[in-house]
């Protein structure tokens, strides 16, 4: 929906969508991919740049060392046509700004606000003094579009069962396939969220309902221990640890 009934994205035209290794980036890759050369630029850390780019993203862009901004418009000074952005706060303005006229801007997140695995109350602050905020008059000087999607409060069942019956057809077709990074068991549901809060899945993180196998259940528990006693490792013999090595660095 937002690439292609908001956005309208045509051949030869340009994509960022930032998490690119999550499960909504792959997804909007893998759709970049149904039209004819459509440039993809991809954020995502370092260490997933090789799987992004295996699935289609042209431009993998590590945010956490480089300015993404810069590094698109070494690539492409104009900008691009498409921002896709779950990101909020000051990461909108640069999205509009990167923007080509004519290009459109689709928030449909607000992830700055989360920091580590809860929500973190100076992010929220902080992505909300920086909220991007613009007139009518400004956008019509600027000949840009910036629109706002969220599935949940979308009431047009007839829209959505058309698109589904798209996405289907796109399956059958090998076009598009969700890419699953692991499967958890609902009383594994604090790990399922702490491997997407801490962003190291690629691709869809599964929730499966029914009980875990016993034999599983046992090796989990004993994981979750080992787990637990290095978290809770004896503060004195981590000091004698330290002690022992401090000689040799000297």
């Amino acid at each position: 929906m937002m690439l292609f009934h908001m956005a309208n994205v045509r051949a030869a035209q340009s994509v960022l969508v930032h998490m690119a290794a999550g499960g909504v980036g792959i997804a909007a890759t893998q759709l970049c991919q149904t039209v004819k050369d459509v440039t993809v630029f991809g954020t995502a850390s370092a260490s997933k740049h090789e799987a992004i780019k295996e699935g289609g993203v042209t431009h993998p862009i590590d945010y956490r060392t480089t300015d993404y901004v810069e590094e698109i418009r070494k690539i492409s000074p104009k900008g691009v046509d498409v921002v896709l952005d779950p990101l909020g706060g000051s990461d909108t303005q640069k999205g509009f700004n990167l923007l080509k006229p004519m290009g459109t801007l689709i928030m449909y997140g607000s992830a700055n606000r989360l920091s580590g695995q809860k929500k973190n109350l100076l992010a929220v602050a902080k992505t909300w003094y920086n909220q991007f905020s613009i007139n009518a008059l400004s956008l019509m000087h600027a000949n840009k579009a910036v629109c706002g999607f969220h599935l949940g409060y979308l009431d047009d069942f007839d829209l959505t069962a058309q698109v589904m019956n798209v996405l289907l057809e796109l399956y059958a077709q090998g076009k598009i396939k969700p890419r699953i990074d692991s499967t958890y068991h609902f009383e594994q549901v604090s790990r399922c969220m702490s491997r997407m809060q801490e962003r190291h899945n690629i691709g869809k993180v599964v929730l499966l309902p029914e009980p875990k196998p016993e034999e599983d259940q046992k090796e989990s528990q004993k994981d979750d221990k080992n787990e637990e006693d290095q978290k809770n490792e004896d503060p004195k013999e981590e000091a004698k640890q330290e002690d022992a090595v401090k000689p040799e660095e000297s």
